[in-house]
């Protein structure tokens, strides 16, 4: 069986959501995404506020956790992050990409989500996250020890009741 690793920095931080969402986590490695940041440019629904993403800034950075998992899982990822595939093309909340990331010091390679719209509209768009959703992502990064100054940071992002 093949496996895929896969970065996480929003809610699928806590392992208990991705074992409800039927991914298998075969490993899990922190890992930091240097000159990105995240936002919140999309609503959900489900959440009920902005949903989180990644966009460049030279003067941030991002840290989650690398997931290794087993390719199948990819299809129910696909599911939970509404993204669509028709005619080759990518349709929905989000598309995959393939990003560099650090993991221990070293670069690696890895699949990610991202908001499917360009970076750009992205920049320009902020929605404040539900409480609920900012304290899964809070949840996640502790469960995985991330760094307490980025814990911090992620408290500190204004949210709705």
């Amino acid at each position: 069986m093949n496996e895929v690793k896969y970065f996480a920095y929003g809610s699928n931080l806590r392992l208990d959501q991705m074992r409800d969402r039927g991914v298998n986590v075969k490993k899990s490695q922190r890992a930091e995404l240097p000159e990105w940041k995240i936002t919140f440019p999309i609503y959900s629904e489900g959440w009920g506020g902005g949903v989180a993403d990644i966009v460049p800034d030279s003067k941030e950075r991002v840290e989650g956790v690398v997931y290794t998992i087993e390719e199948e899982s990819l299809r129910n990822l696909d599911h939970y992050e509404g993204r669509e595939l028709k005619d080759g093309r990518e349709f929905g909340m989000y598309r995959r990409q393939y990003i560099p990331v650090s993991i221990e010091g070293k670069w690696k390679t890895v699949l990610t989500y991202v908001v499917n719209l360009a970076v750009e509209e992205k920049k320009e768009r902020y929605l404040s996250p539900s409480k609920k959703y900012l304290e899964t992502i809070i949840i996640g990064a502790r469960e995985h020890g991330l760094d307490s100054d980025y814990i911090e940071r992620l408290k500190k992002i204004p949210c709705d009741e």
